[in-house]
């Protein structure tokens, strides 16, 4: 009867080992095979994320750097353009006052001579009164070689 029960026993270790076997199977491995293959799916899902985001993020770099290179150029070009054209305005400037200065010289030789006519007017009427005044003290007449002495004083004068 002992190997009866231990047969017995056996058989009731077996059901037993078979039932908790199904029930692991059942609620812990597959459940958990299952949690573990949608772990991994997530997992690869999440690199290939990483590496689009990586490669998005290279793109990126690589695109402001062209752009700053870009802006860096435009920004040279401009300056070029600036230079130039204020050269062209200093020169522009430059040219204006040389002909504002020729203007202003040509007016003030223009003023000078009219100037100096004036004076040589002034003078002329001056040293014929001088001169006429000198006559008549030589002579003791006001009339005397008044009509010889503008003939000759303007001829001299000119």
């Amino acid at each position: 009867m002992d190997s009866f029960v231990n047969l017995w026993s056996f058989i009731i270790q077996f059901v037993n080992i078979v039932v908790i076997i199904f029930m692991l199977n059942k609620f812990l491995f597959k459940p958990y095979l299952v949690y573990l293959h949608n772990e991994e799916i997530k997992r690869k899902e999440l690199e290939e994320a990483h590496l689009k985001l990586h490669e998005i993020k290279e793109n990126a770099k690589k695109e402001a750097k062209t752009i700053i290179d870009d802006a860096k150029k435009e920004a040279s070009f401009i300056k070029s353009q600036w230079e130039t054209l204020a050269k062209e305005e200093t020169l522009a400037i430059i040219n204006e006052a040389k002909e504002e200065s020729e203007r202003i010289k040509t007016k003030a030789m223009l003023d000078i001579d009219n100037e100096r006519k004036a004076m040589n007017s002034t003078m002329k009427e001056k040293i014929l009164e001088v001169a006429l005044l000198l006559n008549e003290k030589l002579f003791k007449q006001s009339e005397a070689n008044v009509s010889f002495i503008k003939k000759n004083a303007w001829e001299e004068i000119i």
